[in-house]
């Protein structure tokens, strides 16, 4: 059975997985504002004695999993496939930024430079296929970090200005 050209074994698949990745979010966004590592040796000792699934993520990450799936479809190189895997990969990443700055009002660094830095593998896999591809990403990324550096100086200024010259 074929759903938008694509076997339905491919969107059970992603319902599983987006089960399992929605559950290592729940991880993460317990363990990313303590500053503790993510995958440590503590897992399996802490899961072991309180382990409460967060149905709401593992549906949320299955749905956005298999909506990506049907949008995207199987194709059948890889460098077709980089849109559906670079969405793949940053979904969790941005639920966890998406949760942890509901509940605590902060985005953390190393989640925000991973992101970063998944921009720069994906832009380098685009040049693979189309070094104009590339050059267009890189240059949205520039711009992207000039204002988001331009909207930080800013508020920084204004900051200082408002306390007398103390932060």
């Amino acid at each position: 059975m074929y759903i938008n050209d694509v076997h339905i074994a491919y969107y059970v698949a992603a319902l599983i997985v987006g089960m399992i990745v929605g559950q290592m979010v729940d991880w993460a966004n317990k363990r990313l504002p303590e500053y503790q590592k993510v995958i440590s040796k503590d897992i399996i000792h802490e899961y072991r004695l309180n382990f409460k699934p967060n149905y709401i993520l593992m549906l949320v990450t299955s749905v956005i999993y298999i909506g990506l799936i049907y949008v995207f479809g199987i194709k059948e190189t890889f460098i077709a496939n980089l849109d559906l895997i670079k969405f793949l990969i940053l979904t969790p990443m941005l639920l966890s930024v998406f949760v942890i700055d509901f509940k605590l009002q902060i985005i953390p660094n190393r989640l925000n430079l991973t992101i970063f830095e998944i921009g720069f593998v994906f832009a380098f896999l685009y040049g693979l296929s189309s070094v104009a591809i590339t050059i267009n990403m890189l240059l949205g990324m520039l711009a992207r970090w000039r204002n988001f550096l331009t909207y930080n100086i800013t508020r920084w200024h204004i900051l200082w200005k408002r306390g007398n010259g103390i932060w």
